[in-house]
């Protein structure tokens, strides 16, 4: 007969299975809070998902911190592939408890310094991929995502040389990334450098999220050369600089005008020629 002092032994095989179901209820939850929204979504405004804190996950998933780590960068893929949010607000709270539950998983700070600053969080990514050199099992994608964001975003030469210098060095960096990270800083052309970098990323990446954020940096970085080649062009002809991009399907120079991948707008800076970005 079972006393009330006396303690409840749990055979291995149930624990393992409370575990499992632990972990299974976190990620129904998640799934479920999706379910909801894309229900509503057409009948009321879009609500953020709620998140748990790391220490009451470390309790519901009875030490099965990796799991449910794993559980939170699906998550953050879930999230971020939602389209539904408009600031991505949550997805820095994703990569962090991913990176709280399993320190040691390294793609979320990664994907966290690459993908974060182009929704405006790009002292949050600095920050997590910096947690990840230190904590993190080594993984060259760190340090070499960081160094683009600094280069990128905070337009920081010197930390961007210091992170393509580690991320060279660091065991598994394919030779293309230790030949980049050698030539940085070395090349009076800021545009093919940076255009180098992304060739990079989209060469060494399994990840279709970053692919394909590397792939409309290049063919964007590749339109602006391919506009000033037709402008130099349009100048050789006309002696004179054209005023607007569409002087050069009028000059017979272009039959018409490429698009940006970002839907960014151009304009030529009329004392050089050079294609520039339009606020």
């Amino acid at each position: 007969m079972l006393k009330f002092n006396e303690p409840i032994s749990i055979p291995p095989a149930l624990s393992s299975f409370l575990s499992l179901l632990a972990i299974i209820l976190i990620f129904l939850g998640i799934t479920a809070t999706q379910f909801i929204v894309d229900i509503e979504k057409n009948h009321t405004p879009y609500v953020e998902p709620i998140t748990l804190k790391p220490d009451t996950i470390k309790i519901i998933d009875l030490g099965l911190h990796n799991a449910a780590a794993d559980l939170m960068w699906l998550a953050a893929i879930q999230y971020l592939g939602g389209g539904e949010s408009q600031t991505q607000e949550k997805l820095h709270e994703y990569l962090r408890l991913s990176s709280e539950l399993d320190p040691k998983f390294s793609y979320p700070y990664a994907f966290g310094a690459l993908i974060m600053p182009n929704f405006g969080m790009v002292d949050q990514a600095i920050e997590l991929a910096t947690k990840g050199i230190e904590h993190s099992s080594p993984d060259w994608r760190i340090p070499y995502y960081l160094a683009v964001t600094y280069h990128l975003e905070k337009k920081d030469s010197k930390n961007a040389a210091k992170y393509f210098d580690l991320a060279a060095n660091t065991p598994g960096a394919p030779s293309n990334i230790q030949a980049i990270a050698a030539n940085f800083g070395s090349r009076p052309d800021y545009r093919s450098q940076t255009k180098q970098i992304w060739i990079g990323i989209y060469e060494t990446s399994s990840d279709e999220v970053v692919r394909e954020r590397a792939e409309r940096y290049i063919l964007h970085l590749e339109t602006l050369d391919f506009l000033e080649t037709a402008i130099d062009q349009y100048h050789s002809k006309y002696g004179k600089y054209p005023e607007r991009l569409d002087d050069l399907v009028g000059g017979k120079i272009l039959t018409s005008i490429p698009p940006d991948p970002f839907g960014l707008s151009y304009a030529i800076d009329p004392a050089n020629g050079r294609v520039y970005v339009k606020n």
